[in-house]
């Protein structure tokens, strides 16, 4: 182990200073009258032992370091004011539109009486929601006017696959995407979607961005003669055997969503005549 380098001896926990320290406790006040009449001394001597353009310039940097000192404390405070106007420019309502692309770390927005409205804990006394303290009492049921029924239990089989009783339950969970997608009536537009493209060439829709107008397509009620059923058109595959129907909707609905093993197929069929005996969209719309 290399050895600890000496350092100085000028700390004020050393032993020279320790000693300093006890020797000038230990002094009269007469000693220290003549020290300090000593020290009077020695200063007129060495002042007089200078020329005047010495004084002068000695005068003159003092003066310089006196001007440098101020002008870094008035250079300091005008910072600090100027950090402290910005603050108070992002606290003002306007300046919400568009601060995050002129962002300040130094800012804390989060302390903004604007940003922070506090936890929800505050109750409705009509429909005891749960609500931020300066929202409006009327926000949630029109103070009382607006009831809304409670939510009921799904039906059989769909409770079932929900909670896990149902043999197939796990697979359903394990899926339940496919499935939802089994069963929706209207596709996804937009005025331009930008795909990924693949190594190979293919596009897939993994992710992709929207420009324009969002909207939902319901199209025809009936596919053209060369076209097969999809979306709500699979709900008027019909004709007189109804179980020759729904066997169709269910094959239609499956193949359109690679659902194709026997277990699949059970719950589309089941979850299929659940939706014609609850659904209220679709008892708006006549069987084929």
């Amino acid at each position: 182990m290399p050895a600890r380098c000496k350092g100085a001896n000028l700390g004020r926990r050393t032993k020279k200073r320790a000693g300093m320290q006890n020797i000038r406790a230990l002094r009269r006040d007469e000693q220290i009258q003549q020290d300090n009449a000593d020290v009077r001394e020695s200063m007129a001597h060495f002042r007089g032992s200078q020329s005047q353009e010495a004084r002068d310039e000695r005068n003159r940097q003092r003066r310089l370091e006196q001007r440098q000192a101020r002008r870094y404390v008035v250079n300091t405070r005008r910072a600090i004011d100027q950090q402290r106007q910005q603050v108070h420019r992002a606290f003002t309502s306007d300046s919400f539109l568009r601060l995050a692309f002129q962002y300040e770390p130094d800012v804390e927005y989060y302390a903004h009486s604007k940003v922070d409205i506090g936890t929800m804990d505050k109750e409705c006394p009509h429909c005891h929601a749960h609500k931020f303290k300066n929202e409006p009492a009327g926000l949630y049921c029109a103070s009382g006017k607006v009831q809304l029924p409670e939510l009921e239990t799904a039906p059989e089989p769909l409770h079932g696959l929900l909670i896990g009783t149902d043999p197939d339950s796990s697979l359903f969970l394990k899926s339940i995407l496919p499935f939802n997608s089994c069963f929706q009536m209207t596709s996804f537009g937009a005025t331009e979607i930008v795909q990924n493209n693949a190594a190979n060439g293919q596009q897939f829709n993994s992710t992709f961005k929207i420009k324009g107008q969002v909207f939902h397509k319901v199209g025809s009620l009936l596919p053209m003669p060369d076209e097969s059923y999809k979306f709500l058109q699979i709900h008027f595959m019909g004709g007189e055997d109804s179980e020759r129907a729904l066997t169709n909707r269910v094959d239609a609905r499956c193949g359109y969503n690679n659902l194709n093993s026997p277990f699949a197929r059970r719950i589309v069929r089941e979850l299929d005549a659940l939706l014609n005996e609850h659904n209220e969209l679709l008892k708006l719309f006549p069987n084929y």
